[in-house]
């Protein structure tokens, strides 16, 4: 196995990416059921953690970052499940994230919007091992199958860092 997870990291995707943190913020009905952080999902519904979405479409602004998205990652998502991070006392434990339900051979890419915000990594087979990628606003990490299977994955507490959303796109198989 690596020493570090074979992600992908592209800068500068989405370069209004302030102006679509506000829009989103204020456009979104954010579900509020998670303490660490506010949650939506737009498309075809990924349901986790216990947690149901109902299917919505796309907000056209999303529309329009998937469109951008889909040639760095090889496929058309069909879901994006948004976290909001109001401050950087929101946070998000060390996960891997399920890839069943998902399209065979498709992964999970994150656009960030807002403050950049670390995105720790941490090997199941070496826990001790661990690897951290700081996610500028405007930027596209993926993350192939192979990552989820080797290393979970969290974003701590950094008191001091301002809003942060994280649009997560995803092709979820029909009827997952």
């Amino acid at each position: 196995m690596s020493t570090t997870p074979a992600i992908a990291y592209i800068p500068d995707v989405v370069a209004n990416h302030r102006d679509v943190l506000r829009e989103l913020i204020h456009r979104v009905a954010w579900d509020k059921r998670m303490q660490a952080r506010h949650t939506a999902s737009f498309g075809r519904p990924y349901n986790y953690s216990e947690m149901t979405y109902r299917e919505q479409p796309f907000l056209p602004t999303l529309a329009d970052i998937c469109q951008t998205v889909a040639p760095h990652i090889g496929f058309r998502p069909n879901n994006c499940l948004i976290n909001y991070y109001i401050d950087g006392r929101s946070r998000m434990g060390f996960h891997a994230d399920s890839l069943e339900g998902l399209t065979p051979k498709t992964g999970v890419a994150i656009v960030s919007l807002g403050a950049c915000r670390t995105l720790w990594f941490r090997s199941f087979a070496q826990p001790e091992q661990t690897f951290a990628q700081p996610l500028e606003g405007g930027s596209l990490l993926y993350m192939p199958p192979a990552v989820q299977r080797q290393w979970k994955h969290g974003v701590r507490r950094e008191p001091e860092t301002g809003p942060r959303i994280s649009l997560t796109f995803r092709s979820v198989c029909p009827g997952a």
